[in-house]
């Protein structure tokens, strides 16, 4: 499978849902939209990464290989961005801030280290995508049972990690398996029945703290979603602007919160804020892109390359959805 623009485009999308929620939380606006979005973007950018994830390749490249690829792709951008938001919020330093930077990033930062463990465990424990959802259903279950859908870390102690790194298993296992076998037809009828129970399951809830019902309502919404994929895949869908956004999708995701900041700072509407961040990192993507450099410490990514014979490889770690 090469490089599909119906993935890029639905990747393009959810950074806007992430970047629209992202606003509203700044100005604490509450809306239904706001925690409709808030159920399923993050679960599905998970389970896009594992759908696109290159099982084979993870597992067979020399350690050395793949460490260097991911440190450039994915850590690298990820160090920097860590490194100016905690310069601009005024961070208190101590022995300890290392730990806590790892395991608890704050902020949105958690994202990249939660999927480079997904990764990892996929090359470490070298098992078929079933089995590796059968592992990773009991632990996002306890994880979200235990400890809720709210940010926080999982304990008290300095090496308790944030329940977000521990949360998402489920989702990015079950995108490797909609990878491997697809969508039957005789399905797609269950994944749609499933996401639109899910949904409207979800978005009754608001408002509700019924933490019980949470998961399972959400759990249906976005393994139904994320079963789609394949089918998705088949529609090649592109919207030039909005699939520029998505194979930039780190380099947004990474930023956008920081030029969001400062509009808001400004006095702007959380409708220009966001218009105006989009446009800003749209132009910023364009002028850093010349520089292999910059783009690397941004985490911009290279321009699409011409395709002559065999069709790329897809691989999460190239853009995490």
């Amino acid at each position: 499978m090469g490089k599909n623009p119906s993935i890029d485009l639905l990747k393009g999308v959810l950074i806007l849902l992430v970047m629209g929620g992202h606003a509203m939380e700044l100005v604490h606006q509450d809306h239904p939209a706001l925690w409709i979005g808030a159920g399923f973007r993050m679960p599905l950018m998970i389970g896009i990464s594992g759908y696109l994830l290159n099982v084979t390749r993870t597992r067979t490249e020399p350690t050395g290989v793949l460490l260097s690829r991911y440190g450039e792709r994915m850590l690298l951008p990820w160090l920097v961005a860590m490194a100016v938001y905690v310069a601009v919020s005024g961070w208190r330093l101590s022995w300890t801030a290392p730990i806590d930077l790892l395991l608890r990033p704050p902020f949105h930062l958690w994202y990249i280290p939660a999927l480079f463990c997904l990764i990892m465990a996929t090359r470490i424990v070298r098992l078929p995508p079933v089995i590796l959802l059968a592992i990773g259903v009991p632990i996002s279950l306890a994880t979200m049972y235990g400890f809720g859908l709210d940010h926080g870390p999982v304990g008290n102690s300095l090496l308790s990690p944030d329940s977000r790194l521990l949360r998402y298993p489920v989702y990015f296992f079950f995108g490797m398996l909609m990878a491997e076998r697809g969508l039957p037809t005789r399905h797609l009828g269950v994944a749609l029945l499933c996401m639109a129970l899910g949904l409207g399951w979800w978005s009754a809830l608001q408002g509700s703290g019924n933490v019980l019902a949470y998961v399972p309502a959400r759990l249906l919404m976005c393994l139904g979603m994320i079963a789609l994929l394949p089918r998705l895949s088949a529609l090649r869908l592109s919207l030039a602007p909005v699939n520029r956004i998505g194979r930039d999708s780190l380099f947004f995701y990474l930023w956008h919160p920081l030029v969001m900041g400062v509009a808001i700072t400004s006095g702007m509407s959380v409708t220009t804020t966001l218009l105006l961040s989009v446009l800003i990192l749209l132009i910023a993507s364009r002028l850093c892109a010349s520089s292999v450099l910059i783009r690397r410490l941004v985490g911009i990514a290279p321009a699409p390359r011409a395709v002559t014979g065999a069709p790329p490889v897809p691989d999460a770690a190239a853009q995490p959805a």
